[in-house]
């Protein structure tokens, strides 16, 4: 138990420490713009314009940062408790395409859903299964190349429905599987983390409020990359059943 207690005060502590290193890059950029702004360094309308524009978009992402951790914090949160609605996964999943598709298209990668009508229907809470997929969905565009395809498939096993999203990412280097959906862990190699990585808290939050619902998530290699597997049970199974 003190083993345990020390590993998940690391945890924090290198969460806290790699989130502060992610908002101070944009805070510095957003000091330095403002400065130029303000002492007249920059005042050409056309720069101006560029600056401003450079600012909002570092403010955006704080703010995504910010919502991470807030989102993060409610999902682990002892006392959270989701309502069990009926749910179509086809509905869902078109929500969270919807959602993501202006990130898509800006990133040249298709996302297809394999027959959603005839998907299952599960037992959850909307808004939160729709944050869920857009948290794959958003990590699956953001690791494959341009050109690829995100694929998003659905069906049941026994009493159980799962939903899978599927990248061209490569593959997840096998030392990183076990930590993935570690807080503020982005791994190496193929997933490498950039400045569109945000806080690295998306699969950390997806795999909370999957269990809130009475679920799990998965993920393993499956060329041509790797795919993230989300059960829940079915609306005709009582929750707590399962």
């Amino acid at each position: 138990a003190r083993e345990a207690e020390r590993q998940a005060e690391a945890a924090r502590r290198e969460l806290v420490a790699g989130i502060g290193r992610d908002l101070r890059s944009p805070l510095a950029g957003i000091r330095g713009m403002t400065d130029a702004l303000i002492d007249g360094v920059v005042h050409r309308p056309g720069e101006v314009t560029e600056y401003l524009e450079r600012i909002r978009q570092e403010t955006v992402r704080m703010a995504g940062m910010v919502e991470d951790l807030f989102q993060l914090s409610r999902a682990t949160s002892a006392a959270l408790r989701l309502p069990a609605e009926r749910l179509a996964l086809g509905e869902i999943a078109s929500d969270a395409v919807a959602a993501e598709a202006a990130a898509s298209a800006a990133a040249g990668v298709s996302v297809a859903a394999e027959n959603p009508a005839c998907w299952p229907t599960v037992l959850g809470s909307d808004a939160d299964l729709v944050r869920v997929l857009r948290n794959l969905l958003s990590n699956a565009i953001r690791h494959t190349p341009a050109g690829e395809t995100v694929s998003i498939s659905a069906g049941t096993r026994g009493v159980e429905a799962w939903l899978a999203v599927q990248d061209a990412c490569g593959g997840i280097p096998e030392a990183d599987l076990d930590r993935i959906f570690e807080p503020g862990y982005r791994g190496t190699a193929a997933r490498t983390p950039d400045e569109s990585s945000g806080a690295g808290l998306g699969l950390a939050i997806a795999k909370a409020l999957v269990e809130a619902q009475q679920g799990r998530i998965t993920v393993r290699n499956e060329p041509p990359g790797c795919r993230f597997e989300i059960t829940l049970p079915t609306a005709d199974v009582p929750a707590g059943a399962v």
